[in-house]
């Protein structure tokens, strides 16, 4: 792994155990929606300060605290939100490097698993079997758009270098009439 995906893991390790530590503590938990409108205001405010490449890994940390704040107010594994869950593997896929949804995925299964509910039953746990089936698909989708992003970049560079040789082409042929 490069620096930058262990960088970003390292954060979201660091976003996922915070968050962990909020919902477990009962004073705190009764706060939780509360702070998700602090972490999203906090988010429309960075958007405008942070360059795009700060900005991502931003979003991407304050997402992945949203999400887990929101699932877990709403009842963890058995909450009717929990498919942010999935959707945030896909996000972040696309945000960041393609490997971080495999490291996002463990860290949820642990999250859900430490934070379980006492109500919860043996059959809700089944939708953290999801999370290994949905991963490799959020990593392919991340790989073939980091493929289209670096296309994009290749030919708008392809473009400006064909300009570049079309503006000497014509200043040779003017230097030819001229002489």
């Amino acid at each position: 792994m490069n620096k930058k995906v262990i960088i970003h893991s390292l954060i979201l390790l660091t976003a996922v155990t915070i968050t962990f530590f909020w919902i477990t503590d009962p004073d705190l938990n009764y706060y939780s929606l509360q702070l998700t409108a602090v972490l999203l205001l906090t988010l429309i405010v960075t958007h405008r300060i942070l360059k795009p490449v700060s900005y991502k890994l931003a979003e991407s940390t304050i997402s992945t605290m949203a999400v887990l704040l929101i699932s877990s107010t709403s009842g963890g594994i058995s909450s009717p939100l929990f498919f942010l869950n999935y959707i945030l593997l896909f996000e972040l896929s696309l945000l960041l490097e393609p490997v971080i949804p495999l490291l996002l995925s463990v860290m949820l299964v642990v999250f859900y698993l430490a934070s379980g509910n006492k109500n919860t039953s043996y059959f809700q746990y089944l939708e953290l079997a999801a999370f290994p089936l949905i991963t490799p698909l959020a990593v392919f989708f991340g790989k073939i758009y980091q493929k289209v992003q670096n296309q994009k970049k290749e030919i708008k560079n392809l473009s400006n270098k064909v300009e570049e040789l079309e503006e000497e082409l014509v200043e040779e042929e003017m230097e030819k009439e001229t002489i």
